[in-house]
């Protein structure tokens, strides 16, 4: 039997990606796509609105209008769209894999309060690549945490608004736990000047680059006194991250209500 997969944000870049892998894939069904209210195609045949020509699937201004109820919601809209995804889901029973991204510490209640009525996965980044990155950051940082100094180094396209990424966050905050400190006491963000003092063993330098087309790019170094240790993901295109949040899909579809993590599907 198929799994059926719900897309919101379905005419933004990810959601056609996403698209693109359930229309390739006999076991996954596209059963809905959304757009936000409002949005110029709402209504036309959603393969026609991406150049595949008629699938017999109308783009929706509403998760609501379509039946989700043993469907698997793949979201990679907006915030305020996702909050309201998140607060349906706390009410009704769904199946959701939320890809969003500025989305803040804020909005953890949301996911908490949707995960008592709903299978919620969420992760900064769905790349299957970044998630071992994670787990190799946490097991690095543990066991050199005192003698080699921490730097995070991300790029990306120069149109991103957000900087540093959710994923360089993430990093952050795994490398700040492993120090037992919290991500704003350890995070210093670039530097300039004049240092009063040498580099604080404490502090995790935050670096972001943005120039050109760069899809993603995070290095995690360990520098320590005559050698280091540096882990790097490099995304070369954004099918990386639909091919993550597809697994994950498939990975969440009839699971029992919970907050879950790219963790949980990858066994880390």
């Amino acid at each position: 039997m198929s799994i059926d997969i719900v897309i919101v944000g379905a005419l933004g870049r990810m959601g056609i990606e996403i698209a693109n892998i359930v229309f390739e894939n006999n076991t996954l069904k596209l059963k809905g796509c959304v757009e936000y209210p409002g949005h110029p195609r709402i209504g036309e045949d959603y393969g026609i609105c991406i150049g595949k020509g008629p699938v017999g699937v109308s783009l929706s201004d509403s998760v609501d209008k379509i039946d989700y109820r043993n469907a698997v919601i793949i979201d990679f809209s907006s915030p305020v769209s996702t909050r309201k995804l998140l607060e349906m889901a706390a009410v009704e029973k769904m199946n959701i894999v939320v890809g969003t991204t500025g989305l803040g510490q804020s909005d953890q209640s949301l996911f908490s309060d949707a995960a008592k009525k709903s299978a919620v996965l969420t992760s900064p980044n769905m790349s299957l690549g970044v998630n071992i990155l994670f787990a190799l950051t946490e097991l690095v940082a543990s066991r050199l945490k005192n003698d080699f100094d921490i730097e995070i180094i991300e790029a990306h396209h120069r149109f991103k608004k957000d900087s540093p990424s959710g994923t360089a966050k993430r990093l952050g905050e795994i490398a700040a736990e492993c120090i037992g400190l919290s991500y704003d006491q350890a995070i210093k963000n670039g530097r300039e000047g004049i240092a009063s003092g040498e580099r604080s063993r404490t502090e995790i330098g935050m670096h972001a680059v943005r120039g050109g087309d760069i899809v993603g790019d995070h290095t995690v170094l360990f520098a320590g006194i005559g050698e280091r240790i540096e882990l790097r993901h490099v995304a070369h295109n954004r099918s990386v991250l639909a091919k993550g949040a597809v697994t994950a899909a498939m990975w969440i579809n009839g699971k029992t209500a919970g907050l879950y993590s790219m963790k949980d599907v990858l066994a880390l």
